[in-house]
């Protein structure tokens, strides 16, 4: 069975020297099995370039969105959108690219740099056609993605950078294409990817932006899972089902809770080591089990993990942190599909009034965290028992 395939995005940009607002814009919207990108670039700079540039990829992704064809989009963006009666081009040009979790992936172009696809690791060329839509002529590509393939679409700014300065012809778009080849590896995320290629423009334009700037990354890759339980069902009669289940999902497996823990090694015969050299004077150690990717204590644990992801939005951030909150918030910020579960059976060790109240918060840490992930675009599924 062919993996689910998992469309990762991620953007950046920088404004031409001495405006406040971005001349581009970059939208990203989850579309019906798969995800869309657009990218548009509006005339010159400032705030009519950023409003226009706006509304081009607000008007763009809402009318895809539902579903309309390309050219009934061309048509509403050409009737809606002016034409600069002086130099008798469009206001604001545009890349578009739709790709599905099946492999389908579609691209337009209007008058933006071509887009970058990069395959095992090296830019391929893509196959276009040309169309005239209305006055427009739309370049299009239809291709197939896999996992390990990656789309980047640039705005003129990053093509342009250097010239009259560090480059005099600007950094063009096959130099783009060879530097883009040595900083792509499997475990980069697009997001750092796009952050990589605004601060090589940045730096060649002496930081000091001739044009807005802007990138935007799609990465392919196979779906990532993570299942996380903590406490022990209300129900002692459900532990079996449970556990179970929670063994038989896909992906990595997390779990916080001695009592928690002790239930899952009884199930897999397995014991349980604790890690002494993860403790903190804030966070408890974690522990090692064969079959389980983390093993964490429940409550303090788990209240500080909220309080990273409250902070914290890349796995990047968190690397080389060895404590049991940092480990658990990377778990959670690493799975695109989030499975959740949460135990009501009640603690007597919490019960003690001389513990911190914070002991009686699990329940509500773990409902943060999940809309947390929610608002991060994760898929959460969670299960209270």
């Amino acid at each position: 069975m062919t993996e689910p395939l998992f469309i990762e995005s991620g953007g950046a940009n920088i404004c031409k020297h001495g405006e406040i607002l971005c001349g581009d814009s970059l939208s990203v919207a989850p579309i019906t099995g798969g995800k869309l990108m657009v990218l548009s670039d509006g005339l010159g700079s400032g705030v009519k370039a950023n409003i226009l540039a706006t509304l081009t990829t607000k008007i763009a992704t809402r009318l895809i969105e539902r579903g309309l064809p390309l050219e009934e989009v061309v048509y509403t963006l050409t009737d809606t959108l002016p034409e600069c009666k002086v130099r008798k081009i469009a206001y604001s040009t545009f890349t578009l690219l739709k790709v599905q979790e099946d492999g389908r992936a579609y691209l337009a172009e209007f008058d933006n740099p071509p887009t970058f696809y990069l395959k095992r690791g090296y830019v391929s060329q893509l196959k276009y056609r040309e169309r005239i839509i209305g006055t427009r002529k739309i370049r299009e590509s239809h291709v197939h993605v896999e996992s390990g393939d990656w789309l980047v679409t640039v705005s003129d700014g990053e093509i342009h950078a250097g010239i009259g300065g560090l480059l005099n012809l600007g950094w063009d778009w096959s130099k783009i294409a060879k530097f883009l080849e040595t900083q792509i590896y499997e475990d980069i995320s697009a997001k750092k990817v796009a952050q990589i290629l605004v601060d090589q423009a940045r730096q060649l334009y002496e930081d000091k932006p001739g044009d807005d700037t802007t990138v935007g990354v799609l990465k392919i890759r196979p779906k990532r899972f993570g299942s996380f339980m903590i406490g022990p069902p209300f129900n002692r009669e459900e532990d079996e089902v449970v556990v179970k289940r929670f063994l038989e999902l896909p992906g990595r497996k997390i779990v916080s809770g001695g009592t928690t823990a002790g239930i899952l090694g009884k199930k897999l015969g397995k014991d349980i080591t604790v890690d002494l050299s993860t403790m903190t004077n804030k966070i408890p150690p974690t522990g090692k089990m064969e079959g389980i990717d983390l093993v964490t204590e429940g409550v303090h644990t788990v209240n500080h993990t909220l309080e990273i992801l409250e902070k914290v939005t890349e796995t990047e951030e968190l690397v080389g942190q060895r404590d049991g909150s940092s480990r658990l918030a990377w778990e959670l910020l690493f799975a695109d599909t989030v499975y959740m579960f949460l135990g009501q059976a009640i603690n007597p060790a919490h019960l003690n009034p001389n513990l911190p109240q914070e002991m009686g918060f699990k329940s509500r840490s773990v409902h943060a965290i999940a809309s947390l992930l929610k608002e991060r675009g994760k898929e959460v599924f969670l299960e209270i028992h």
